[in-house]
């Protein structure tokens, strides 16, 4: 299974278990094998031998206990501003909360008071400028109504 880790995240190692979650099951799972490059893994499961039972838990989210990676001085994204694609501001990280393997920002917009958390993600997070401390996303329709 190809996994897509967040960014800063150190991937879990062999023999370490793992819990897969969807919205309806929960599996505890223990990696046999994993090797990385940047932020995706490929990971094979013990008891997981065939494409249909790898299927079975294609878009599940994985959640391992695994040390925190060392945040480098300019990895924080604390403070910059979040543009869409339109040139539209949704306001400021405020926080970079991780939850399990799936590192988020917390985005307030200091107009609204809205509060809306978008996911660390290459797909999303399109182009990030440290001079300016600014950065463009190309959110999915209605990502921001999720929060309301």
């Amino acid at each position: 299974m190809v996994v897509s880790l967040s960014p800063g995240i150190v991937t879990p190692g062999e023999g370490i278990a793992v819990e897969l979650r969807s919205s309806r099951r929960s599996l505890s799972q223990t990696i046999e094998h994993v090797s990385s490059a940047g932020n995706e893994a490929i990971m094979a499961f013990n008891g997981v031998r065939s494409i249909p039972e790898a299927l079975r838990i294609v878009g599940y989210s994985l959640y391992a206990d695994v040390p925190e990676a060392k945040v480098q001085p300019g990895d924080t994204m604390l403070g910059f501003k979040v543009f869409d694609l339109q040139g539209n501001c949704w306001g400021t990280v405020k926080a970079q909360p991780q939850y399990s393997l799936n590192q988020l920002l917390e985005i307030e917009d200091k107009v609204t008071g809205e509060t809306v958390y978008i996911p660390w993600h290459a797909s999303l997070v399109i182009k990030i400028n440290r001079r300016t401390k600014s950065m463009v996303i190309d959110p999915p329709a209605g990502l921001r109504d999720l929060n309301k």
